[in-house]
């Protein structure tokens, strides 16, 4: 890497990226190549935003000399509060019920001091590797004001609100709904800033609860983030029940669908008639391939057969908005992981086979979560935008996901934390430079 002197001290361009085109807006592009979804374009930086064109003060320009260069990752589903655990939990030797029996058994552990250095831990990751945004769930067993989980929070949203934009997700058991207290627990939630999460157990789908749910987070002006359907159970219904709710009670706020394993399960015209469902009701989804191909068709002594990976395709092609996300790090449920979206997103081209189409899937990492999450200021890049991107030693789709090492360059509003950007086309390997 080449470090630039004083390039962040004023007006800057970097010349030469190759960007995603579906996650550019006003931005002047040439080069365009419909097959592999980049082009070519100059990006300039007044101030540690992106701008439209040149200063006519510009002082230092920067050769990316083709290197690709896409905006920060936007991680729509992790969970903060169980990363880094894997050492005191061990291994599950099932699936994901084994895992939650890991995970509960853990819980008391989990005091404040605990979970605010795991925590903190984590979003120094997330920051590192090139996330922008992040939205973690948070088990929330006792009321949102008494909880651990939630204080620390929102001391850390403070603590990093200059470096990430975060939200929080209280997850709950369906069943909670019943409880005396749930319409107080969503006026604390609200009071919170947080979001109304739900866990729909398999085979415990039930309407009279969500129509509830539905209610009370319209009263309380909620958004819903769900675990649905984690399962290769094809008789799971949950997620046709979810949308048939948000139909029939009229519910208008944003609702989140994540994992959605049994849909893989299904026969075509029954995981077909669900997904009319869902792209009629609005939801979005989060798909999350590595804690779903970890933990599904998981048994001792044998060979997974079933990957438990959702109908990504399927869903673009109703026009229904699909994400991926980290979801599990270091824990019972995920063993792996480092916070580090660009890990989902190769692993993600590889297991659902998006290796043809990389271009169009971009912005299921950054622009599209971002759009979920009601973070218009991230995702993209676009004049008036924060400059946070990441530019990477590649200079096309290959070259970025061929290599386990590959040097990158985080940027943040217009200053690379790491002080250096990719500059010397030196840096490349000998296959890249052929």
């Amino acid at each position: 890497m080449t470090s630039v002197p004083n390039a962040t001290d004023g007006n800057f361009a970097i010349m030469n990226a190759r960007v995603p085109i579906a996650v550019c807006d006003g931005i002047r592009l040439r080069d365009a190549d419909a097959a592999s979804g980049l082009a070519t374009a100059d990006l300039f930086i007044r101030d540690g935003r992106l701008a439209a064109r040149p200063d006519t003060q510009e002082g230092i320009s920067i050769d990316a000399a083709g290197t690709l260069v896409l905006p920060g990752f936007v991680d729509m589903h992790v969970h903060l509060d169980k990363a880094y655990t894997v050492h005191r939990t061990g291994l599950p030797d099932g699936g994901l019920l084994d895992a939650v029996r890991l995970s509960i058994a853990d819980a008391p552990n989990r005091t404040e001091d605990d979970l605010r250095a795991r925590m903190r831990r984590s979003l120094q990751r997330a920051y590192a590797n090139g996330t922008v945004a992040l939205r973690t769930h948070l088990d929330t067993p006792e009321l949102p004001d008494q909880s651990p989980a939630w204080r620390v929070f929102a001391t850390l949203r403070d603590e990093f609100g200059d470096m990430l934009s975060l939200q929080a997700v209280a997850l709950m058991a369906l069943e909670r709904v019943d409880d005396a207290d749930y319409s107080d627990r969503c006026a604390q939630l609200s009071r919170l800033g947080g979001v109304l999460g739900m866990f729909v157990p398999p085979a415990m789908e039930n309407a009279n609860r969500l129509d509830r749910l539905f209610s009370l987070a319209a009263k309380h002006e909620l958004d819903v983030d769900f675990h649905v359907d984690e399962t290769l159970d094809p008789k799971a219904g949950g997620l046709a029940m979810i949308a048939d709710a948000v139909q029939r009670t009229g519910f208008a706020r944003r609702v989140v669908v994540g994992h959605c394993c049994s849909l893989s399960a299904q026969p075509h015209d029954q995981a077909a008639a669900t997904l009319d469902l869902v792209a009629k009701a609005g939801l979005h989804v989060v798909a999350l391939p590595t804690t779903n191909l970890f933990l599904q068709d998981r048994g001792a002594g044998r060979t997974p057969r079933l990957r438990g990976l959702t109908l990504v395709k399927e869903m673009r092609e109703r026009a229904i908005p699909v994400s991926f996300a980290s979801d599990n790090i270091c824990d019972p449920f995920f063993p792996f992981g480092d916070f580090d979206m660009f890990e989902i997103m190769r692993e993600t081209v590889r297991v659902a086979h998006l290796e043809g189409e990389i271009g169009a899937w971009a912005d299921a990492f950054s622009r599209r979560p971002a759009e979920t999450l009601g973070l218009a200021g991230h995702g993209r890049l676009a004049p008036g935008l924060p400059a946070d991107f990441v530019q990477f030693a590649a200079t096309d789709w290959i070259d970025l996901f061929c290599r386990s090492r590959l040097a990158r360059c985080v940027v943040r509003n217009g200053r690379p934390v790491d002080g250096a950007f990719l500059q010397r086309r030196d840096i490349f390997t000998a296959q890249e430079k052929a």
